[in-house]
């Protein structure tokens, strides 16, 4: 086509046969027009033109980017969708940690209602524990202690930060400090139930 003078190429399909590849059995390196394939609607469209026309039509072609904004669009879903999915993930973890951590708290106002005495060796008995469990120092002389619900007793900064920061259960016994303790609902003590509750 090149040779008869043509300046471009509109191939059609004359019967549907799916997309064509075009190509040339030999060296293409000095086909300099420029080619394109049209399905078989659109070669009809162009003929009955033509017919209309009298066999002159001027068609214009221009590059097409519609194969690659869908390539590209399909490459970033595919690679969107994962990170996209991955940080709901990871900020529903978050949100779910953040969740049990308070549930896991005691509220400060509630902690500093527990009762507290000022500690004296003279007054303590053998049997008394001498020594906080958490920070595992010497009780010393007029050191306000704080008692739990379940009778264990702490230096009142080290069991207030351990209940209000870390866990509202006791560090010995497990003992849940928030748990209201009414004698008149309390169930009969199971194999999970801690040891000074039952």
């Amino acid at each position: 086509m090149q040779e008869s003078g043509a300046i471009a190429v509109v191939v059609g399909d004359k019967s549907f046969n799916g997309w064509v590849t075009m190509y040339a059995p030999g060296d293409t390196s000095n086909i300099l027009i420029p080619s394109v394939f049209v399905a078989q609607y659109q070669y009809k469209v162009v003929l009955k033109l033509l017919e209309k026309n009298n066999n002159s039509l001027i068609i214009r072609i221009t590059g097409d980017d519609l194969l690659t904004w869908p390539l590209l669009d399909m490459l970033l879903i595919l690679v969107l969708s994962p990170a996209v999915m991955m940080l709901f993930i990871y900020l529903t973890w978050q949100l779910r940690q953040r969740q049990h951590k308070h549930n896991d708290m005691a509220p400060t106002q509630f902690v500093s209602q527990l009762p507290t005495y000022i500690f004296k060796r003279e007054k303590a008995t053998d049997t008394d524990h001498m020594e906080c469990p958490i920070c595992l120092e010497d009780y010393l002389n007029d050191e306000q202690l704080r008692i739990l619900p379940c009778k264990h007793e702490f230096h009142a900064k080290c069991v207030d930060a351990w209940l209000t920061e870390y866990k509202k259960f006791c560090p010995v016994c497990k003992f849940d400090i928030y748990q209201k303790i009414n004698s008149k609902s309390r169930s009969r003590p199971t194999e999970s139930t801690p040891l000074l509750n039952a």
